[in-house]
């Protein structure tokens, strides 16, 4: 046997030797109810009408979320993050997003489905509804009208938790009928205000400008039976 040939069965040993090692693998796992409500968002918000008008680059979205993921545990495991404990919320704060959730244990009773609806007061009647959704988790209602958006959304206290666009954004409070809200300015000229009424989480998203927003936001209510 030559040079050649006794490299070539040893080669051959050695890798029926590893596959005969390694475990065969199966594809049952089963992810999370949470875990698939959360990658159900995500595809649904690539859905929604003003999606690409926010997101210059909509065909790199996928790879962007990838790198945000990994940075954000890389930041998390290197140096500590500004934790800062609003009255209803824990947020993370990172050089480009932050991460927050809500302070659930401090009001265990909240309900963890959507059973009463609270609705924008203020008179969007010059707006149309472009995008509805509904679950027994969330609402999320869309208004526009001509260049204007308007976002709102209502969440349960146990599922919200996610990532918000804060890069070189000021995070503040504002006073939203006697709740502290979180209040700042996306780097795409987007205001946000986000808020735990008590029950649920209301976040109003808009392009309308500061005090309008907060106009609308002061008038979110129970909606009518």
């Amino acid at each position: 046997m030559n040079n050649t040939q006794f490299k070539r069965a040893i080669s051959e040993a050695l890798t029926k030797e590893y596959e005969l090692s390694v475990p065969a693998h199966n594809n049952d796992h089963e992810f999370s109810d949470k875990f698939a409500r959360k990658m159900d968002k995500l595809i649904g918000r690539r859905k929604k009408p003003y999606y690409q008008m926010i997101n210059t680059a909509g065909k790199r979205v996928a790879c962007i979320f990838a790198v945000i993921f990994i940075a954000a545990f890389t930041t998390i495991m290197s140096v500590s993050a500004l934790r800062n404990a609003f009255k209803d919320f824990f947020m993370s704060i990172f050089s480009d997003h932050s991460e927050i959730s809500a302070n659930v244990e401090s009001n265990e009773a909240a309900p963890d489905t959507i059973q009463v609806y609270y609705d924008i007061g203020y008179d969007l009647s010059d707006y149309d509804v472009i995008y509805e959704e509904y679950d027994k988790i969330s609402r999320n209602i869309i208004y526009q009208k001509e260049n204007t958006i308007i976002d709102y959304q209502q969440l349960v206290k146990s599922e919200f938790d996610m990532g918000l666009n804060t890069e070189s954004a000021e995070i503040s409070t504002i006073d939203i009928s006697g709740h502290d809200a979180v209040y700042y300015v996306d780097n795409h000229q987007f205001y946000h205000l986000i808020w735990d009424n008590g029950d649920y989480i209301i976040m109003i998203g808009s392009n309308i400008g500061r005090n309008e927003l907060i106009d609308i936001a002061n008038s979110v209510q129970k909606a009518e039976k």
